[in-house]
């Protein structure tokens, strides 16, 4: 049985985007599944309560409500596809709801001045944005509002890649996509420096 929690977690800033728990639910087994998710990142983790220490054990990539993708850490990804649909359902629905309860303002925000270019896989919009060292960039999630949430940093010499690393939660990318992501950053990269935005 799902239960749908309001709880907002205090970051101590009263930042809008704290994680907030989405919903609880018991598996066939009785263990213990939580989600959670942050305002306009487009991204929510699934946590088990092992013997009352949360661990992650997944993560669902969302839009607009919509469930677009959840994967496992080890080694829940050797649970049987019939677990896994059941899971993604009750997540699927707790993301739905909470979506549903407070929609996101129609209007989003210009994206920052300071990202370079914009580029789209898999029906996902990912920014590249440079940081304060010359060499390094970040690569962002970009939410319905146009905020950045980061999934790798990577190190260039002129727009040449010289090295990618994702962050926490996005090393489970498959080899191909995060091919795709350096590819693609690469390119923006070498555009920005022909007319000398780096």
């Amino acid at each position: 049985m799902v239960t749908a929690q309001r709880l907002r977690v205090n970051d101590g800033k009263g930042n809008r985007s704290a994680p907030e728990i989405l919903g609880s639910w018991l598996t066939g087994r009785g263990n213990k599944l939580t989600v959670m998710a942050r305002r306009g990142t487009g991204y929510a983790s699934v946590w088990l309560d092992y013997q009352g220490t949360p661990v992650k054990i997944g993560y669902a990539v969302h839009a607009g409500g919509v469930v677009r993708e959840v994967r496992w850490e080890e080694p829940w990804r050797e649970q049987t596809d019939a677990w896994k649909s059941q899971q993604r359902s009750q997540i699927a629905a707790l993301v739905a709801a909470w979506h549903a309860e407070r929609p996101e303002p129609q209007e989003p925000e210009p994206l920052p001045a300071s990202v370079v270019g914009t580029f789209e896989v898999d029906g996902f919009r990912f920014a590249v944005e440079p940081i304060t060292a010359a060499e390094h960039v970040v690569l962002c999630l970009v939410s319905a509002m146009n905020e950045l949430t980061p999934i790798a940093d990577l190190l260039h010499e002129g727009g040449r890649i010289c090295g990618m690393v994702t962050r926490p939660g996005w090393k489970a990318a498959p080899e191909a996509r995060r091919r795709r992501w350096r590819a693609e950053v690469e390119s923006i990269l070498l555009r920005a420096a022909e007319r000398g935005a780096l």
